[in-house]
């Protein structure tokens, strides 16, 4: 009797619990994508997409795919039920949007611009935008003071600043602008503080869209604003020029370096060995110290994959930098994830299909 009852809420907590992680993963055979259910079945064989560009993106900790389909359309996939949840085209040059803790994506859908946020239904915006700019690696992405801005480019080629925390509506009162860029003050000893922002024409502030870096100075008038987009004044687009009008040291964020990424290692062979876990370590092979094999050191160093060459990399989440491995086999060009830590997806299994494992 004991037993029976420890079974039926063994098995109960397993069901509750397997609900609660995405049940498809996303896997690539031949540059074909497919998608996969953990139990090893396929929701989606490559094939499907066969005259797609075969690109998805992981929406938040894997709560649902983005994938594109034939003639330029993304079907967004939910990864627990596997089930569509609705079609657009996706802004893909502007990717992930990082709002606070929240992600949205930017969608075309029947002629109006919306943004899908996981979990909620799709947000429509009242303007139709080509496209908005990445935050996604901006250095404070466009957050001061506690608020946060969007930068939305129009079909007209100039710009809205939407705020999100005011229902994503356009700050009001700007003039027609159609560049821009940020504007920090140098503090002695503590961080750049953003103070402001530089509106303009794309003649004085020569930049392309998701341009960050590497933006010229130029002798053409733009507007300076502080961070509550009260005009400041108007003076030419140096770097001395804005400093006098503020009255202090100042540097322009196109000015500046870009920041080092951490997101999405690659993983590089150092001539030692790689420890993931307790369970899992990738070691580089007694021929060639440049290439690394993933094994079980609880088993042994038994290789989890094989001796063929494959190619890891760190998948970040917004749970972890280093999550999960993607990896991919160097002969066929076949990628698919590895949990090492089981923090989404069966721990230490292969999330492919055994007949596209070719190394096998």
């Amino acid at each position: 009797m004991k037993f029976i009852f420890a079974f039926i809420i063994f098995f109960f907590f397993s069901c509750v619990f397997a609900q609660e992680r995405p049940q498809f993963v996303p896997f690539k055979f031949e540059g074909k994508l497919g998608i996969l259910n953990v139990s090893g079945t396929e929701l989606v064989s490559p094939d499907t997409f066969i005259n797609g560009p075969g690109n998805y993106d992981v929406v938040g900790d894997f709560q649902s795919y983005i994938v594109a389909k034939n003639k330029g359309e993304d079907e967004v996939i939910d990864a627990y039920s596997g089930k569509e949840q609705f079609s657009g085209y996706l802004d893909r040059a502007c990717g992930r949007l990082r709002i606070k803790n929240d992600s949205y994506y930017h969608f075309e859908l029947n002629g109006n611009s919306v943004l899908l946020r996981p979990g909620s239904s799709p947000i429509r915006l009242a303007t139709h935008y080509k496209k908005i700019e990445p935050n996604l690696d901006a250095w404070d992405n466009e957050s001061v003071n506690g608020k946060q801005y969007l930068w939305a480019l129009k079909t007209d080629e100039t710009y809205d600043v939407l705020a999100p925390d005011n229902h994503f509506i356009p700050v009001n009162s700007l003039p027609s602008f159609d560049s821009f860029d940020l504007i920090y003050r140098i503090n002695e000893n503590a961080p750049m503080t953003q103070i402001g922002f530089v509106l303009g024409s794309k003649s004085a502030i020569q930049r392309t869209f998701g341009q960050k870096y590497g933006i010229p100075e130029s002798n053409h008038a733009v507007d300076i604003y502080n961070t509550d987009f009260n005009k400041l004044g108007t003076v030419a687009y140096e770097r001395d020029a804005i400093a006098q009008l503020l009255n202090q040291e100042i540097e322009l964020r196109g000015s500046m370096m870009p920041p080092p990424s951490m997101s999405n290692q690659i993983i590089t062979p150092q001539n030692k060995a790689i420890v993931l876990n307790d369970e899992f370590s990738l070691i580089p092979t007694k021929d060639d110290q440049t290439q690394l094999v993933l094994v079980n050191t609880q088993q042994g160093n038994v290789p989890v994959l094989g001796n063929d060459h494959f190619d890891y990399r760190y998948i970040s989440t917004p749970k972890s930098l280093k999550a999960l491995l993607q990896i991919r086999h160097a002969e066929t060009g076949t990628f698919f994830y590895f949990d090492f830590n089981g923090l989404y997806f069966p721990k230490g299994i292969p999330l492919i299909p055994k007949n596209y494992r070719k190394w096998e």
